[in-house]
């Protein structure tokens, strides 16, 4: 009570902990920073200098008990739902971003295969997901760039089985992960949509990976794949032949966009956080006054974070909706305006703020460090498809109340 007293006294604020966190997700947040001071810091810079994959930075999220967030409680997953996925991936990010993204294309990934999976599937490769491995998501194709959902490859029957052939760009986890979800077509389809899933192994004949080397979030291994004439038995078939449109605009669309917003959040807020130790702590010698004595300083502090949490707000407000969705026995479909527009600010809001966090910082910042690799990771948030130009016009045909997808 004397502490508290003090702390009034001084007329010092404490930022009200139900604005940092949702309610009832204190615990898991706490756990979060603690896991990434301890496990994704001091690991990142090495994984983002040498474009290292962070396998022992997942591995410590997984033993943590991560693996599987969003996976209920009696099928071996920590049943946290939307929000806890959202408090996570943001809490990771503060502390690396290359380690954040490829875990959120995993929970993607699983949660793909729980939705669309039979039980066969989901106690063949969860058990494995809950000991450390990973799954991933090979959709995008160099023949369609940012328009990720429209496939030109394709995967006909064989035998007992389908042969893919499938060029993929940007595959997170590329050559790492021990599975990946591969997006195509099946050509002789009775549904409306010929979109197609199909799991394939990390070890398979045909499967091939090359490098990655990029602006930012350097160790989480993006790069190209081809399967040539990889052979896919029919129990690695995930859900039907075609027809799996539904479950891209209901599983992993929404937790892609969700996932990757709550990314870009924690990178602000990462990068503002690094600005705002360096500022309390750097003193002119010749005023005597710290740089964050400055009231232009201040102010710069104060227009970043309200941006930050402007986005968090946001963020969690979407993610406690997609809670209630599923409770409520609804489509995550009808949460997708909400996402467009979570994604848009959070992409371009962690621009200007990590832009912020470097002029705060000022030649310390330029160097080759911690926020100037804030502002690289970042950077990406914008061009991940669906872009934001994509998404705005999506956003703004449904203002208009025009068909949004063609």
């Amino acid at each position: 009570m004397a502490i508290e007293n003090t702390v009034l006294n001084e007329g010092v604020m404490e930022i009200p902990n139900w604005w940092k966190c949702p309610t009832g997700y204190e615990s898991l947040h706490e756990r979060a920073h603690a896991l990434g001071k301890k496990e994704l810091l001091p690991r990142a810079s090495i994984s983002d200098q040498k474009s290292i994959y962070p396998t022992n930075s997942l591995k410590a999220i997984a033993e943590a008990g991560f693996g599987a967030v969003t996976i209920p409680v009696e099928e071996g997953g920590l049943g946290k739902g939307f929000t806890g996925f959202a408090v996570l991936a943001e809490s990771f990010a503060q502390y690396c971003a290359s380690s954040t993204m490829c875990w959120v294309m995993h929970t993607a990934a699983v949660q793909t295969l729980y939705s669309a999976g039979t039980i066969e599937q989901r106690q063949r490769f969860i058990p494995g997901v809950l000991k450390g491995e990973i799954g991933a998501l090979a959709f995008s194709e160099p023949a369609t760039g940012g328009h990720f959902w429209n496939v030109v490859s394709s995967a006909p029957r064989n035998g007992q089985g389908y042969l893919l052939n499938a060029d993929k760009s940007f595959v997170t986890s590329a050559g790492e992960a021990n599975w990946y979800i591969v997006c195509t077509s099946y050509p002789d389809s009775v549904e409306a949509d010929k979109l197609m899933f199909l799991i394939v192994d990390k070890d398979q004949d045909g499967v091939e990976c090359f490098p990655y080397s990029a602006m930012g979030l350097r160790g989480n291994s993006s790069g190209p794949m081809k399967f040539k004439d990889v052979y896919v038995p029919r129990n690695n078939l995930l859900g039907s032949e075609g027809g799996m449109l539904y479950f891209n605009d209901n599983v992993i669309d929404p937790l892609f966009l969700l996932g990757t917003s709550a990314c870009w959040i924690g990178i602000a807020q990462g990068a503002l956080n690094a600005a705002l130790d360096g500022a309390k702590k750097k003193v002119h010698a010749d005023t005597g006054k710290s740089v964050s004595g400055y009231q232009v300083i201040r102010h710069e502090l104060a227009k970043a974070q309200i941006l930050i949490d402007s986005a968090k707000s946001m963020l969690y407000r979407t993610s406690e909706a997609m809670d209630q969705s599923l409770a409520d026995g609804q489509t995550l479909s009808t949460c997708l305006y909400p996402l467009w527009e979570l994604k848009t600010y959070a992409a371009d809001m962690v621009i200007q703020v990590t832009n912020q966090a470097l002029q705060i910082s000022g030649g310390r910042g330029y160097l080759t460090g911690q926020i100037e690799k804030f502002v690289r990771d970042g950077r990406a948030g914008a061009l991940m498809g669906p872009t934001n130009e994509i998404l705005r016009e999506w956003i703004g045909l449904t203002l208009i109340e025009a068909p949004w997808f063609e």
